[in-house]
């Protein structure tokens, strides 16, 4: 539960279809140090979409360089994984990875001021949120206004289910998503569009709170093919949220050029920045109630009152702004070997003041009561990254043997300046009192003196890792073997007083893939998770102890991936079981809240997951993910308990019909069962989404409405027995020009 102390959309191508929307194990762009090709991407309609025929071609072949950081295609990569490109992030309206969250099973979104989410029923710190390979927050720290990255410059987004701690160090934890970024291509082409979002629903008013953003995206040669260039923006000036009184004006902005040195060499750097600034607050105060408050006891949630009603005050604000700035190297050195090195430097500052509802006993809140205390929190951030990844891909024969290796090193500095004060919970008594029923009755108090002038926080961290990795091909059997070494280093101080601290690990993991046939394949994978506590938490919550463990975890997958039904079908389907020791826990003392860690085995999460895309007719075609997911303490009072926002069925179906050359449409469905929030319950529900959507050679438009039947639900815990509404029905226009 978030408390004081814890903060935390192609249009179809109508001609064309991609076999790779919701497609499991898709990676089509590769990413990090080991290289991103930007023949992959947007120019080539030969990868990018495929034209309607009898028989469409299989995606399973593609490269899934995510989970391998190597030219390895999807069926040879024993993981379970999935990828929304940009058509199928456009299809459905999708704006950032929060949003994508509904069609990708096994992964959903936290409250609305955590900064993680959930992966496989893991708790995941949003740091696992990769950018072209590379871990760069962009975001600020909780309660800073940050928020999911946008997806308005992604080629394609990944989700990689658990960790992979050899590739990507420690910290990984359920999973992990990567954002492919656009890249600059040879054909010149500009498009410039704009997107409407409407909430159309009774209880945020029809049409009366649009969203509208204005677009741009140019690539192309500069002089000759040798140069390129591409340029994407995205302007909102003034965006409505669902909830009356909350706004977002926001910029975002990616420039990349690509160079060609010789035959061998491309140099591309890039430059992003977003600046967002909002009102109605950054996040603290998203929560509303729920119909069961009024009865004086809770323990399933029930619908949201006053969805449309935001509990917070109107003076309410949240600002981030971030700049990242990066450089790719690619080198071919001679047929069989590559280099790639990726060089990335991120700022980000960020400010927020929120009056929210606590769930601090002292604010005398009692569930039933119509009057309910709030209390000032102000945050900030002034972050920055260094960030930087090089590899070496190769392959070597012996005899029969073949050996695809790849060895890197791994760097992430970490500059983190965080911070936050809350107004005492007895002073606000009294002084901002605000109506359960009806928010509208509420009085802001004053800002207590010195809130918003609280000190940094200054928290340093170094991420170290070496790794090699070799797939040994003998035949139709190929072992893949995995060796790295980890080390995190860490300096925080808090309360006056500064804690150093080092961790270091050798790590191992192993995957087995036999070919059965030309198109089917199984696989076995064991691989590691590793998480040192962040030393803030232990000055802060320790409350003495020092003697923290890294969390470490293992992960077993077992599976099958394969084409049938002449690439009509492509589908895979996994076992999986992970397991976690020393794992953490949340505890409310007399003195605050206190973190406490579980000795050995401690958390398990086992289940399946099935990802299937279906060509029915060349007009028709379907893709489904779900998940059946088991998570749950291991010892103690929670033993046995589903983990918090964790369904055990998650299902999503998209379905696609083109009824000519100009016209297509599409159908989605969302299902997820009973979800844990601590001590209450949410219920199960099913959502609906449907598009239309018109392109000719020059312009294209679209029409998607989310949340069809306007089901009003709660989408996660927010504060005390505060909930997260859902969004309303939504109907997104988007019309674009291209030349």
């Amino acid at each position: 539960m978030t408390n004081e102390n814890m903060t935390k959309n192609k249009i179809l191508n109508i001609t064309k279809v991609s076999l790779s929307t919701v497609l499991i194990s898709s990676l089509v762009n590769p990413v990090s140090a080991q290289g991103v090709n930007s023949d992959n991407a947007y120019d080539s309609d030969t990868i990018e979409h495929i034209e309607v025929s009898g028989r469409p071609m299989s995606d399973i072949d593609k490269p899934a360089t995510t989970a391998t950081k190597m030219d390895v295609s999807i069926k040879d990569t024993g993981r379970s994984m999935m990828e929304l490109d940009a058509d199928a992030l456009k299809m459905r309206a999708i704006q950032d990875v929060r949003e994508a969250f509904n069609y990708v099973a096994g992964f959903r979104a936290n409250g609305p001021a955590d900064r993680t989410y959930i992966a496989r029923g893991f708790s995941t710190s949003i740091d696992n949120v990769m950018v072209d390979g590379l871990r760069s927050l962009q975001g600020g720290e909780g309660g800073t206004g940050s928020k999911l990255p946008s997806t308005f410059n992604a080629e394609n987004t990944t989700f990689l289910r658990g960790p992979e701690a050899i590739l990507y160090g420690a910290g990984v934890a359920g999973g992990l998503i990567n954002i492919t970024s656009k890249k600059p291509q040879t054909t010149a082409k500009t498009t410039i569009g704009l997107n409407n979002r409407s909430y159309v629903s009774s209880d945020t008013g029809n049409f009366k709170r649009n969203n509208t953003s204005f677009n741009l995206d140019s690539t192309g040669p500069i002089t000759d093919e040798s140069i390129l260039y591409r340029v994407l923006a995205q302007y909102t000036p003034s965006g409505d949220h669902f909830q009356d009184g909350r706004e977002i004006e926001e910029l975002l902005f990616d420039a990349a050029l690509s160079f060609d040195i010789g035959e061998n060499t491309t140099i591309l750097p890039r430059f992003e920045k977003s600046d967002r600034k909002r009102t109605g607050g950054s996040g603290y105060a998203d929560g509303v109630f729920e119909s069961n408050f009024e009865t004086g006891e809770v323990t399933t949630y029930g619908k949201p009152i006053n969805r449309g009603k935001y509990y917070g005050s109107p003076i309410d604000i949240g600002e981030n702004e971030s700049t990242s700035a990066s450089l790719l190297i690619k080198h071919q050195l001679t047929d069989d070997w590559k280099l790639a090195a990726n060089v990335r430097h991120n700022e980000t500052t960020s400010n927020a003041l929120d009056l929210y509802i606590s769930d601090s006993s002292a604010l005398e809140n009692e569930i039933g009561k119509d009057v309910v205390n709030r209390k000032w929190v102000y945050s900030a951030g002034d972050d920055s990254y260094n960030l930087f990844d090089i590899t070496a891909e190769g392959r070597v024969t012996t005899g029969s043997i073949e050996h695809h290796l790849l060895a890197g090193y791994n760097y992430r500095e970490m500059d983190i300046n965080f911070a936050r004060a809350f107004q005492s919970s007895e002073d606000a008594v009294g002084k901002n009192p605000i109506s359960a029923s009806n928010p509208d009755n509420q009085v802001t108090g004053p800002i207590p003196d010195g809130l918003v002038d609280s000190p940094y926080k200054p928290r340093t961290q170094t991420d170290t890792n070496i790794y090699l990795k070799d797939r040994i091909s003998l035949g139709n059997t190929t072992v893949a073997v995995g060796l790295a070494y980890v080390k995190q280093d860490q300096e925080d101080l808090s309360n006056g007083e500064t804690i150093a601290t080092s961790f270091d690990e050798s790590l191992w993991d192993l995957g087995l893939v036999q070919k059965i046939n030309d198109d089917i394949n199984v696989f076995a994978t064991y691989s590691r998770a590793y998480e040192p506590i962040k030393g803030r938490y232990i000055v802060e919550y320790g409350h003495g102890k020092t003697d923290y463990k890294p969390i470490e975890g293992n992960n077993y997958e077992l599976g099958i991936k394969g084409d049938l039904l002449n690439n009509n079908l492509t589908a895979a389907l996994t076992l999986f079981a992970l397991d976690r020791t020393n794992s953490t826990k949340w505890e409310r003392g007399e003195d605050g809240w206190i973190l406490t860690q579980l000795s050995g085995k401690s958390f398990e999460s086992k289940g399946v997951e099935i990802d299937a895309a279906m060509y029915f007719t060349p007009k028709f075609n379907s893709s489904v993910s779900y998940a059946f997911t088991e998570a749950h303490d291991t010892i103690g009072e929670d033993k046995g308990i589903q983990a918090n926002n964790t369904p055990k069925h998650a299902l999503s179906l998209w379905n696609n019909y083109i009824f000519d050359e100009n016209i297509s449409f599409s159908l989605g469905l969302r299902y997820e069962s009973v979800r844990n929030d601590n001590d209450y319950e949410m219920e199960a529900y099913i959502e609906a989404d449907m598009g239309a959507y018109y392109k000719t050679d020059n312009w294209d438009a679209g029409l998607v409405i989310n949340n069809v039947f306007d089901k009003n639900r709660v989408e996660a815990g927010a504060n005390w027995v505060t909930v997260q509404p859902n969004t309303p029905r939504t109907v997104n226009v988007s019309l674009n020009y291209h030349f």
